[in-house]
């Protein structure tokens, strides 16, 4: 999903049941099995978080988010609602503006990550998190990613732990982000805060391994879902936009698609190129990657 921050959308999908407890594209994990949170919300801008609401609730197969933002434009008052629901193989996005109503529907591109990542060796999983991180680094020509403040417990630097409402919670920092994830559960988020848009969401209510509904209860119905491209992972788009100039990424599907990212991501080869092109370091993590200097042959970062 194109994800500018938490506060307008976020999407991790957990894979089929091969996804490990430590797999970062997973929705819950560890003794997480469900979570069910309703937030606060503040905004430095005066009056911006009146009347604004934001709950969601994960479970292993499904991610479930509604979220209310009072706005006003040329004088005119009024209220965007939005519902994101995901299933194993789709994300359905429905949004109410004013009179306006808009249904989408993509396919999900992270189960297929889930997968990929999960057969990788211990080596290439560490090395795919560096590459990762460089790739989404700010001097990094895909460093814009849209996913890199969705997936901060990958690409952002860990600095503590703490507790909110409870329950322990890690704290990643990415930029001008931070926010606190439950441990071995990417998206049960506690606490998020963005610096930059000035906007900050706290747990209020934290129910942990309730039961929630089935995805489809909760979709509107009589709505005509318009079709669109997988767009919930777009640095693998960008990496193969990258090294396959030739075709376009909507073209591919999403397995190829990830098989190749994570395969790419995973070697001394794409540190190498990523470094060149700019990524540096800057990314928070104060390890280099092993060198590939005194190897002609790639390390085997399969699961094999």
């Amino acid at each position: 999903m194109r994800c500018h921050g938490m506060i307008v959308c976020a999407s991790l999908l957990l894979a089929a049941p091969a996804a490990a407890q430590d797999n970062p594209f997973a929705f819950t994990g560890g003794a997480v099995k469900s979570a069910y949170i309703v937030y606060d919300i503040t905004s430095t801008q005066k009056g911006a978080a009146a009347g604004a609401g934001w709950e969601m609730g994960v479970a292993p197969d499904r991610w479930i988010m509604k979220s209310v933002m009072p706005y006003e434009i040329g004088g005119k008052k009024d209220t965007l609602r939005m519902l994101m629901v995901t299933t194993r193989d789709s994300q359905y996005t429905y949004t109410v503006m004013g009179k306006d109503r808009e249904g989408k529907v993509s396919p999900q591109l992270r189960p297929h990550l889930a997968r990929e990542y999960a057969a990788l060796n211990a080596a290439g999983k560490a090395r795919f998190k560096e590459n990762l991180k460089l790739m989404t680094s700010g001097s990094s020509p895909m460093g814009s990613s849209s996913d890199a403040n969705s997936l901060i417990t990958l690409t952002g630097q860990k600095l503590g732990s703490e507790t909110v409402g409870g329950h322990k919670c890690d704290v990643y920092k990415r930029e001008k982000v931070t926010a606190c994830v439950m441990p071995d559960a990417p998206l049960v988020v506690l606490r998020w805060s963005d610096e930059k848009q000035g906007v900050s969401m706290v747990a209020r209510t934290i129910k942990i391994n309730s039961p929630l509904p089935p995805a489809v209860s909760v979709l509107p119905k009589g709505v005509r879902w318009k079709k669109e491209p997988p767009d919930d992972a777009d640095f693998i788009q960008g990496i193969w936009s990258l090294k396959h100039p030739e075709q376009d990424p909507e073209a591919v599907s999403g397995a190829t698609l990830a098989k190749f990212a994570v395969g790419y991501l995973a070697t001394p080869a794409a540190t190498a190129e990523l470094r060149e092109m700019g990524a540096g370091t800057e990314s928070g993590s104060t390890k280099d990657t092993p060198s590939d200097d005194d190897s002609s042959e790639e390390e085997d970062t399969t699961g094999s």
